[in-house]
């Protein structure tokens, strides 16, 4: 081989020694391990706090009934009456209570025909209505766990033409509570 042969492999070699090497050039570096302690979840959750009641309140009157007593005509109004224990915990927590409608079954006619609302009220929480969803609060529990008292209301209007002999099944009657975004 020639010497400009050589020359140029030895050369070829020393270059890729080189960069070769370079790779395992370290820059300096540190770390260290915050102290940044544990965080937790909130909790949130509804449960029955006592029995619920029946009162008709048609023209007025203010009488505990039994539901297997009402027989509902056009003109009467009932209220059931439902204590309720709203368990929240955690930082800018609310949520929206109702009622769910698909719980609600019987007769298509009467079932049209009758008006279902809901009201709540705590005095261990901020209750304040819902500005786009009907039958809607939003609850704002001031302690981690509050009582809110739901009072569902159903009445058959004086003009009710539909709905004779039926009957509405409120035995699976459920409320929701559902956690707001902040914000919101």
């Amino acid at each position: 081989m020639n010497k400009l042969v050589t020359g140029a492999i030895a050369g070829a070699a020393a270059i890729a020694l080189l960069l070769g090497g370079a790779g395992t050039f370290a820059l300096w570096n540190s770390n260290v391990q915050a102290d940044a302690s544990t965080i937790s979840s909130g909790t949130l959750s509804l449960t029955s706090a006592g029995a619920g009641t029946w009162t008709d309140v048609t023209n007025g009157r203010d009488q505990t009934v039994s539901a297997a007593s009402i027989l509902m005509v056009p003109g009467d109004t009932y209220r059931f009456t439902q204590p309720l224990t709203v368990t929240a915990t955690g930082t800018d927590l609310k949520a929206e209570l109702t009622y769910d409608p698909a719980t609600i079954t019987g007769d298509a006619g009467l079932l049209s025909a009758v008006s279902k609302t809901l009201t709540v009220s705590s005095s261990s929480a901020s209750i304040t209505p819902s500005d786009s969803k009907a039958n809607t609060f939003v609850v704002s529990p001031s302690a981690a766990s509050s009582t809110v008292s739901v009072v569902f209301t159903v009445a058959l209007p004086q003009s009710a033409t539909t709905g004779q002999n039926g009957s509405i099944d409120l035995s699976r009657l459920s409320f929701t509570l559902t956690q707001t975004a902040i914000g919101s």
